[in-house]
């Protein structure tokens, strides 16, 4: 027994360290041909919801729209934190007139419009948003971001975890 408690030490650590591995990490991939982020694998901490602007988040969909269920997790850039005043324009989206994120609505309308999803026009979602104390809001990278220019801000407590984008 003393000639293999090396090894029974061993096993028993890489198998802890599995357990504690497996149950704060995830990794990730977008389904199909979904494009809404530069990357396109990530290792997500479930257990780090403390997020910042311009972090990714991990988060569960709980807002209606006529795409998606709710409940499906998500990986999208945080944008805008609680009590921020969001600024939705044709070609970008403003944050608390400081911060800039370059997205084109024109494109993923067009495209949604053309295949027969009618989403509407740019008009129905240009506009100004006042962020709650318990709101974030998220959107992609691409300009086939399926994001909170067309949902809204998301609650907080939606927030799964934090993504790390691996490549």
């Amino acid at each position: 027994m003393k000639k293999h408690m090396p090894a029974i030490i061993v096993a028993t650590s890489f198998l802890l360290y599995f357990i504690y591995f497996s149950s704060r990490y995830t990794l990730a991939y977008p389904p199909g041909q979904s494009a809404c982020l530069h990357a396109s694998f990530f290792l997500i901490d479930k257990w780090d919801t403390d997020i910042d602007q311009g972090d990714l988040a991990y988060f569960e969909m709980n807002v209606e729209n006529q795409f998606y269920p709710t409940g499906l997790r998500w990986i999208k850039k945080v944008a805008a934190m609680p009590n921020s005043k969001v600024s939705i324009e044709e070609n970008r989206v403003v944050v608390d007139e400081v911060t800039e994120f370059p997205l084109s609505l024109r494109h993923i309308i067009t495209t949604l419009n053309l295949s027969g999803n009618s989403i509407g026009e740019i008009e129905d979602y240009t506009k100004n948003i006042q962020l709650k104390d318990d709101e974030v809001f998220m959107i992609g990278e691409t300009t086939n971001s399926f994001d909170g220019r067309f949902w809204g801000p998301l609650k907080i407590e939606q927030i799964k975890g934090t993504a790390y984008a691996i490549f």
